[in-house]
């Protein structure tokens, strides 16, 4: 636990120092000299963020700031934050993945989508609660969002759904309406255009459990970022967003 809170502290930082700041020192101190960047949108290691940074920092900074959202998950080795923050005029919603070694940040994965103007469910894109809560129950709510993943992201076993789901499920997918009915309709209407077909992590800390996996939609190889909250052994909140690599 002492070392999860570490991690945290150490991603919470590099948000507000080096990208909030343009403290380029501080990120130079934090990543690791070997890390690996997954982002296509920056060049690749420790060079290609503190250059971005770099550039950051030259930028005009707006007249009127608004404090980003940003939640924190950590497991084990991996810190998972999940923002939305003001950038040229867009509001975008963000979910990050590090991965430490050695106290360094070693690794990174991401997906970046523009906040969408109307929702099918009238929540916002990247909101609701972010403190985290039954620690205790983090394993049980992993090894559950594992197998309700499998079952019905992966196989697509509807009926199953149910077992896992709440019937008034919060939902902040902007293409999926609220409740269990919003969720099996939009995996009963996207069958062909949205697959998983391999899931890479499941990463969890009390109520909440984020799953990286791959697969397709639109008929091009995408990365999924799906986050579920968790109360009673129920999921009763759900977040995504995805990186489509081609």
């Amino acid at each position: 636990m002492q070392q999860q809170a570490f991690n945290k502290s150490i991603i919470r930082d590099f948000y507000v120092r080096s990208m909030g700041q343009g403290d380029i020192a501080f990120a130079e101190h934090v990543l690791a000299d070997d890390y690996i960047q997954h982002s296509p949108g920056m060049k690749p290691g420790k060079a290609g963020v503190l250059e971005a940074l770099q550039y950051m920092k030259q930028m005009p900074k707006p007249a009127i700031t608004t404090k980003p959202f940003m939640r924190l998950i950590a497991d084990g080795d991996y810190v998972v934050t999940n923002l939305c923050f003001d950038w040229g005029g867009q509001r975008k919603a963000v979910i990050d993945v590090f991965r430490f070694e050695e106290g360094k940040v070693a690794e990174h994965w991401d997906a970046v989508e523009n906040e969408p103007a109307a929702t099918a469910n009238g929540h916002l894109i990247m909101d609701g609660p972010m403190p985290v809560e039954d620690v205790a129950l983090a394993t049980a709510n992993k090894r559950m969002v594992n197998t309700f993943f499998e079952l019905v992201y992966v196989n697509r076993q509807l009926g199953d759904l149910p077992r896992f789901v709440s019937q008034d499920l919060i939902q902040h997918n902007p293409a999926i309406a609220n409740g269990l009915a919003g969720l099996e309709n939009y995996l009963h209407e996207t069958n062909n255009n949205h697959t998983v077909d391999q899931v890479h992590r499941i990463i969890g800390e009390g109520n909440f459990v984020v799953v990286q996996a791959s697969g397709w939609f639109e008929q091009k190889p995408t990365t999924f970022y799906d986050i579920f909250r968790l109360s009673t052994g129920r999921i009763v909140e759900h977040w995504s967003l995805k990186r489509t690599t081609a």
